[in-house]
């Protein structure tokens, strides 16, 4: 599409199309008022100038085809490095659904440990009694550090690939406002290390202490640490599943913009291949103005002598000139891979609520109730039109049509074209609140139309 729209107009310069004009001029008039020694000299060198106008169209095409060629490979390496690092965050979640598992298993027998020490109670001591009821909270509560530490970890590997590329790909405005020195990135990095042993830390205090506060007997006490403990370990896995959501959504969209701007990269090198060929026929074309200049002498005629000397300069004009679209095309198509790279940079706000899970969760509750919600409504109009008398309903079919006839009126001239009443008609009947049975055929649903709008209610 961007090499049709560059290639639908003709690409050269104005100082360019002067000079191969006048490149093609002068080798034309040249035999007419010069001198044969000059004509041999002015000639060749005008095919030159178009040879070298040539060899420009693909120096600048080679340009743009090898930046765009680098833009793609730096954001194929982002897109890598961010696959690498949702990798290892995937790597660091896998134990956090087993510690909700045994979590859950654990505060389970903890609920079965009353039972299972009423029947030992007769055999062994209070002592032994006492680390049964134990064993449960403390294997729950250990479970869920461990996921705590686990998603503190998997959270901030997929925080950093969802940041990724985000200063790389940035201007230098944007990069300044988020700017961090070297000390301040050295400060940054000891307080996420904190964070994640904190969050060992804190997450095995709350059951113990929730498991003290409620009062009771101690297997009661147990019960309630293993719960809170289970409780813990889901919400980890729930905040996990949460960042990694949008860590696959982000690293979907880098991955998308590496493919978009490679194929803009692929689609200039395309477009510029071309360009040594037509480099090569212009010089081929100076090449043989050269020799055809020596020939001159044995054609008698002045005018075949002008179209001689004209013909081998303005076929090389014209290749330059078909060269420069090429060059265009190569432009765009830089332009297009350094735009796509430039979407790996998107870090507002916008763009994170567009990645959040739940907002996606709650798109897709919308679409699954949607059909529903129609249903119901649609029932709700045929129950309401049997009830209604005949006079309210006329006037809710005379609104309802109006209200059609407004939006399919394109013009809003009060009229509806043939095709926007070919459009209304299929949608007449069910808008109309009759049943399948009574609905009207094509025909008979334009006058049915025509009878609601223009009939006077009383």
């Amino acid at each position: 599409m961007l090499d049709q729209a560059a290639g639908a107009r003709p690409q050269v310069s104005q100082t360019s199309f002067l000079a191969l004009s006048l490149t093609v001029l002068v080798a034309g008039v040249a035999p007419l008022g010069l001198s044969e020694k000059l004509v041999e000299v002015l000639v060749p060198s005008m095919s030159a100038i178009s040879a070298a106008i040539g060899l420009s169209a693909e120096f600048n095409g080679k340009v743009e085809v090898a930046r765009g060629k680098e833009i793609a490979a730096v954001t194929l390496q982002a897109a890598a490095e961010a696959e690498s690092y949702l990798a290892q965050a995937e790597r660091a979640k896998a134990i956090v659904p087993l510690c909700v598992g045994i979590a859950t298993t654990f505060s389970a027998f903890a609920l079965l440990a009353p039972a299972f020490v009423a029947e030992l109670a007769p055999k062994v001591g209070a002592s032994i009694i006492t680390e049964i009821y134990l064993i449960c909270p403390v294997f729950a509560v250990l479970s869920a550090a461990v996921a705590a530490l686990a998603t503190q970890e998997s959270i901030s590997l997929a925080s950093a690939a969802i940041g990724l590329g985000a200063r790389r790909f940035s201007s230098s405005q944007d990069v300044g406002r988020t700017w961090l020195s070297a000390t301040e990135q050295i400060d940054k990095a000891s307080l996420r290390a904190r964070a994640k042993w904190s969050s060992f830390a804190v997450s095995v205090l709350p059951a113990p202490f929730l498991a003290l506060l409620y009062p009771g007997s101690l297997e009661f006490r147990a019960i309630v640490a293993a719960a809170a403990a289970a409780a813990q370990a889901a919400y980890s896995l729930a905040r996990v599943e949460y960042t990694l959501a949008r860590g696959v959504d982000a690293v979907a969209l880098k991955s998308r913009c590496a493919a978009i701007s490679d194929t803009y990269a692929n689609q200039g090198a395309r477009a510029g291949a071309i360009l040594p060929f037509t480099s090569a026929l212009s010089g081929l074309c100076a090449a043989t103005t050269v020799a055809v200049v020596e020939v001159l002498p044995f054609l008698p005629s002045p005018v075949l002598q002008c179209l001689t000397c004209v013909a081998f300069p303005g076929v090389g004009a014209i290749v330059a000139a078909a060269a420069s679209i090429s060059k265009a095309r190569c432009e765009v198509d830089a332009a297009a891979a350094t735009a796509a790279a430039a979407q790996i940079a998107r870090v507002d706000e916008e763009d994170l609520a567009e990645m959040s899970p739940v907002q996606t969760v709650l798109g897709l509750i919308r679409s699954l109730l949607r059909p529903a919600t129609q249903r119901a409504r649609s029932v709700w109009r045929r129950l309401r039109w049997r009830v209604l008398p005949p006079s309210d309903k006329l006037r809710v079919a005379r609104a309802e049509l109006e209200y059609r006839v407004e939006m399919y009126d394109a013009d809003a001239d009060g009229r509806l074209s043939s095709e926007e009443l070919r459009e209304l008609l299929p949608l007449e009947a069910e808008h109309a609140f009759l049943s399948p049975t009574q609905r009207p055929r094509e025909t008979d649903s334009a006058v049915f139309t025509l009878r609601c709008l223009h009939t006077p209610l009383s």
